[in-house]
């Protein structure tokens, strides 16, 4: 994890262009990592802060997560990302890296590699590979703004672990509002469904589709 701010940092640098930073603060109903709760359907807290210097972009991420009461550690989770967004005529190839580093000791850290590309009509297509747990996760995206302050996010995925028989279909559909009037704060409810909630297998297979309402705020910074 060292090893990959370091070279954040160093590319940042190497660029010469100016940054750009942001960051946000949010509370939710549920943390549901592609349709899966990490936080046992119980309130989550987060902040996270992203900076972008040309095509290159990076970021970190703290969020709490559902622990055993006999864990040691903090329960939270924290990722660190870097990318670079590869501009050719009429098309892109974003490549990226994720690692999702875990601050208690009976969850163990994952890596990312993320292929994604941009479509008109606001649309993103991406495939994560997840490096410990060997799976695959394509996921297609929508974003788009609508009247009176309102956007509305989806998306669609499905989880394809390499050492399960299962698989799950993924579906989230966000619609929101920010508010100028409350320091630009922005209120959204989601409706988040998995076909399955345990797409790993394993002792706990239950092979049971889960449908949720998430409600959540956010600020940006």
């Amino acid at each position: 994890m060292k090893k990959l701010i370091t070279l954040s940092m160093i590319s940042f640098a190497a660029t010469g262009a100016h940054a750009q930073t942001s960051k946000q603060i949010g509370l939710m109903t549920d943390y549901l990592f592609r349709g899966i709760t990490q936080t046992d359907n119980n309130l989550a807290a987060y902040f996270k802060a992203t900076e972008q210097v040309g095509n290159a972009y990076g970021g970190i991420h703290f969020i709490n997560i559902d622990t055993s009461d006999d864990a040691e550690g903090l329960p939270v989770e924290m990722d660190v990302s870097f990318g670079y967004n590869n501009q050719f005529d009429g098309f892109n190839i974003d490549l990226e890296v994720i690692t999702y580093n875990y601050l208690v000791d009976e969850k163990g850290d994952e890596t990312e590699f993320k292929i994604g590309t941009s479509f008109g009509y606001n649309l993103d297509l991406a495939l994560y590979r997840g490096v410990k747990k060997k799976t695959w996760y394509p996921e297609l995206s929508y974003e788009a703004l609508l009247s009176n302050r309102l956007y509305l996010d989806a998306s669609i995925g499905y989880w394809m672990p390499d050492d399960s028989n299962d698989t799950a279909l993924t579906v989230r559909t966000e619609l929101g509002r920010d508010f100028p009037e409350l320091y630009g704060v922005d209120i959204y409810a989601a409706i988040d469904f998995i076909s399955d909630s345990t797409p790993f297998g394993g002792t706990n297979d239950q092979d049971d589709s889960n449908t949720e309402l998430v409600i959540g705020v956010r600020k940006n910074f």
